[in-house]
């Protein structure tokens, strides 16, 4: 399997079918839930959050206010089942870049 993601690649790449952007500024986006659905349903991929797709399809770094918070809100959410039926992550395989 091929690569889904290289941080010293980040002003290359694109949104795609494995890699998507979300500013998530203050709190995550509702899309977020509707992208790693479509991941888990596919080949899997990278949602990379304090992110934002300009108009010609590049990425600049919006930042996030409270990225505890977002984490903990993000793993809450992925393990209750009344929410995600399925949780394909662990902790050890996400990392903050």
């Amino acid at each position: 399997m091929s690569e889904v993601f290289d941080i010293r690649k980040f002003d290359k790449y694109k949104e795609d079918n494995r890699r998507e952007v979300k500013t998530a500024r203050d709190n995550l986006p509702v899309s977020l839930w509707d992208t790693y659905s479509s991941f888990a349903n596919c080949y899997g991929g990278v949602i990379i959050l304090g992110v934002k797709e300009r108009e010609d399809g590049s990425w600049y770094t919006t930042g996030l206010k409270n990225p505890a918070k977002q984490q903990k809100t993000f793993w809450d959410t992925v393990n209750n089942r009344t929410k995600v039926s399925i949780n394909l992550l662990s902790e050890k395989e996400c990392r903050n870049l």
